[in-house]
């Protein structure tokens, strides 16, 4: 059947440009709809989860996740109003930008629960491994795609992007950040095996680090602690799982229609990070299983379109570039509901683009503005790519 509709003959010139360049608008159309939705859920938990106790206080909280939403979309306006191509000349000094930054936190940052993860000044705070995982999405596409020709060697294609993102994952670790490590390091591998890297190089790098990451954990007590936990959160109900076994006693407390709005009691000092790290958790408690269900469609059907913008980018770069924004974008948010829902040891991740705002927020929405900027382009200015071990773009002649 393949065969048959490439022996086809080819569309008019001016119509296969129409149609590509018609169906991208639609799906970056979608993709803003789709980020909008999950950012009205955001600031509906936000103003829902703020103290009932302290109205000043919880005017301050809506109001300043209200200024990063705006600062947020400043990003998103940027990162699409600029062509994606233009970027390619500055990946690298953004990275060693962003390295040197982590490298900075870890000196001057401020230390909040244990971790030196931000940058303070007064009331804005500043996290540099979440503008790290953009940065490493851009260098990583433009190396691999720079390098397609030799991406099956393995000093070139596999040895340089591993001592790259090596090199960050060793700094967010050090904060400690042992979830935004792991993240950035699947993101890496994904994109690679997206770009046609040799699975002979991959697998036995990944058996071999598994030990690695054992030990590093078991050298962590906090992130061991969190992992015996998971394993049995009930063991401790009111020591080490008192926040696994509270978000679990809130999506359960929700039922099929939720509690309603403002009604949540594990909100009230007994779910820590309410706002953050376990607002799918409120959710569950104050929508029920119609509120988490439409969350987890959300963040699906934006894992869909980027995955569709990746297959019809102009460029095999475009199509990289597009794919690690949205597998960014997408396993952190299935990192942060396993999580909550205890499939998953507990990581300080918060839900990507629902969570309370921060430079998280920021990041994330620069990073779908540049996702939106791929979509902005037609098919039609270039063969389409195909990319080696997944063929995200279609065959043609």
């Amino acid at each position: 059947m393949a065969a048959s509709r490439l022996a086809q003959p080819a569309p008019p010139a001016t119509q296969a440009a129409a149609t590509p360049a018609r169906s991208l608008q639609d799906v970056t159309g979608g993709i803003l709809a789709i980020t909008v939705a999950l950012l009205a859920f955001g600031l509906v938990m936000v103003a829902s989860t703020a103290p009932a106790t302290n109205a000043a206080l919880g005017r301050y909280l809506v109001l300043k996740h209200t200024v990063w939403l705006a600062a947020s979309f400043l990003a998103l306006l940027v990162a699409y109003s600029v062509d994606y191509h233009a970027l390619r000349r500055f990946t690298v000094p953004l990275l060693l930008l962003s390295l040197a930054s982590l490298v900075g936190v870890l000196f001057f940052g401020a230390t909040v629960n244990g971790a030196r993860r931000w940058f303070r000044y007064g009331e804005l705070s500043f996290q540099p491994s979440e503008f790290c995982k953009l940065a490493l999405v851009l260098y990583m596409a433009d190396f691999l795609a720079r390098e397609q020709g030799r991406i099956k060697t393995f000093f070139k294609g596999f040895v340089q992007p591993m001592l790259i993102m090596g090199v960050a994952f060793v700094l967010i670790l050090k904060e400690p950040d042992f979830g935004t490590a792991l993240l950035i390091a699947m993101v890496t591998f994904g994109m690679l095996f997206v770009a046609g890297i040799r699975m002979i190089h991959v697998v036995p790098a990944v058996v071999a680090s598994a030990p690695l990451l054992v030990y590093v954990a078991m050298r962590m007590p906090h992130v061991w602690q969190r992992i015996v936990t998971f394993l049995d959160p009930w063991a401790e109900p009111q020591g080490a799982g008192f926040q696994i076994v509270q978000s679990l006693i809130a999506l359960g407390s929700g039922g099929a229609t939720g509690l309603g709005l403002g009604n949540s009691r594990q909100k009230l000092l007994y779910l820590p990070e309410a706002n953050s790290d376990f607002v799918f958790s409120i959710i569950g408690e104050e929508m029920g299983l119609v509120g988490t269900a439409t969350v987890v469609v959300l963040f699906a059907l934006l894992f869909w379109c980027g995955l569709r913008v990746a297959r019809r980018a102009p460029d095999l770069y475009g199509s990289l570039l597009a794919f690690g924004l949205t597998f960014t974008i997408a396993l952190q948010a299935a990192i942060n509901i396993a999580v909550v829902t205890c499939s998953a040891p507990t990581k300080g991740i918060a839900l990507p683009l629902v969570s309370a705002g921060g430079s998280a927020l920021v990041a994330t929405m620069a990073g779908v503005g540049l996702l939106m900027n791929v979509a902005s382009h037609t098919e039609a200015e270039t063969a389409p790519p195909e990319l080696g071990a997944v063929k995200l773009a279609r065959k043609r002649r």
